[in-house]
């Protein structure tokens, strides 16, 4: 097992957005290393074009949805309560918009708690994040956001994968 400071050295090696909220990064590693370790070495060692679309296990409670499709220009905000969410694009880009928590409005039904999602129509004060291959979002459950959305306006096609680490 690597040292708390190797893997907060791990995580920085790694292509993160400037958006990022890196002191809740290092809490959580200090809460759940082993999770944290697991999940760098597998995006260091995975061949994120190649990994099968789906659920792909990771070890230590994580896991990785890889999905393609097609960018959008309208959607929703959702939140999650046991996972954050690792954002990244094997190809493509795409806009994330992130909002606190506290800011989502008109909930669009009861929180789902075997999904770990509620949706919400809107959110404000979000702010628009850009992400793509050399540029990782981590969300919190601190975080509303609304991903999958088109930069500038224009449809195009991604591949992304989404890791699920256990909120500490």
């Amino acid at each position: 097992m690597m040292t708390t400071q190797e893997i907060k050295s791990l995580w920085r090696s790694l292509p993160l957005s400037p958006a990022n909220d890196l002191a809740a990064l290092d809490r959580q590693i200090e809460k759940n290393p082993k999770a944290w370790q697991a999940v760098a070495q597998f995006l260091k060692k995975a061949d994120l074009a190649a990994l099968p679309l789906g659920r792909n296990e990771i070890g230590e409670g994580c896991f990785a949805n890889v999905q393609e499709y097609e960018t959008k220009t309208a959607s929703k905000y959702e939140l999650h309560r046991r996972y954050i969410d690792v954002q990244l694009l094997a190809s493509g880009r795409e806009t994330v918009f992130v909002a606190d928590k506290d800011m989502g409005r008109e909930p669009q039904g009861e929180f789902d708690v075997e999904g770990d999602f509620v949706l919400f129509a809107r959110a404000d004060n979000a702010r628009e994040v850009e992400v793509g291959p050399e540029s990782w979002l981590v969300l919190y459950p601190t975080d509303a956001h609304m991903p999958c959305m088109a930069v500038d306006g224009l449809p195009s096609p991604v591949r992304k994968i989404v890791v699920k680490i256990p909120f500490a």
